[in-house]
């Protein structure tokens, strides 16, 4: 059987969706913290809003540039291969696409405390 019409590819459809891709509690000198793994997408020249993570995250670019900052340090462009390292308590000035035209795509690993949200409003104060 042959298919009719266009296939879509990914980036026809658009980024991918983000989210949680597992979460498991950790144990010894580290339990009450939970390890999580998630996949952020951005699209072409998209941004999130300034927050905070309540641990320390490393992230792994996949596909794409992501622009990334800290503490109003100055950003930095992330291509795909790199990482990047906030730590617990940081505010995230800078994060999303850093090109016009095409989507970003990174793999983040966080330590959180048990069940915390993976992310704060960038007016909530933490201590690092």
């Amino acid at each position: 059987a042959t298919r009719s019409g266009p296939i879509q590819t990914q980036e026809a459809a658009g980024p991918r969706r983000s989210g949680e891709i597992a979460r498991h509690p950790l144990t010894g000198a580290l339990e009450g913290y939970d390890a999580v793994l998630v996949e952020v997408n951005f699209g072409p020249g998209v941004s999130a809003p300034e927050h905070r993570h309540p641990g320390s995250i490393l992230g792994y670019v996949v596909d794409g540039k992501m622009r990334f900052a800290i503490n109003n340090e100055p950003d930095q462009i992330v291509p795909a291969g790199g990482t990047f390292f906030e730590p617990s308590g940081a505010l995230h000035t800078a994060f999303g696409s850093a090109s016009p035209d095409t989507p970003v795509r990174a793999l983040v690993f966080l330590v959180v405390p048990n069940g915390s949200p993976l992310t704060e409003r960038a007016t909530t104060r933490r201590d690092p």
